[in-house]
């Protein structure tokens, strides 16, 4: 059994949910939001993305086999992306989740700006 993340995403619906998600909710409460109102089924082939209500963390939930997986990236600096409109879910590919989990803003400007040190990145 690998990690979610160590395998391709080839062949994996990604489903994205719309607007801010409350994150108190632990992994049952994401999988019950994505069976409950995404209307979605929860199956191996599925990923599914959200993200907090300050747009600062996202979280990744993924099953496979018995159990489920929730990954979790938080920044410190910046803000994602998000779409705020009224859908439930958005499907998209590998390639715009690679894009949506890049850094909101660069490593490069921030330590250009003097804002991270080398020893920030060691937490």
């Amino acid at each position: 059994m690998g990690l979610p993340f160590d395998t391709g995403l080839g062949g994996k619906r990604i489903f994205l949910r719309v607007g801010p998600t409350d994150f108190r909710r632990g992994i049952r409460g994401m999988v019950s939001l994505v069976v409950g109102a995404m209307n979605l089924s929860m199956d191996e082939k599925s990923m599914f993305v959200f993200c907090s209500t300050s747009r600062k963390q996202i979280r990744i939930v993924y099953c496979e086999g018995a159990g489920c997986w929730m990954l979790c990236r938080s920044v410190r600096y910046g803000r994602y992306s998000w779409p705020m409109d009224n859908g439930a879910a958005a499907q998209m590919t590998g390639e715009e989740l690679r894009d949506l989990l890049a850094d909101p803003i660069p490593l490069g400007h921030l330590k250009a700006r003097g804002l991270v040190t080398r020893m920030d990145l060691h937490i």
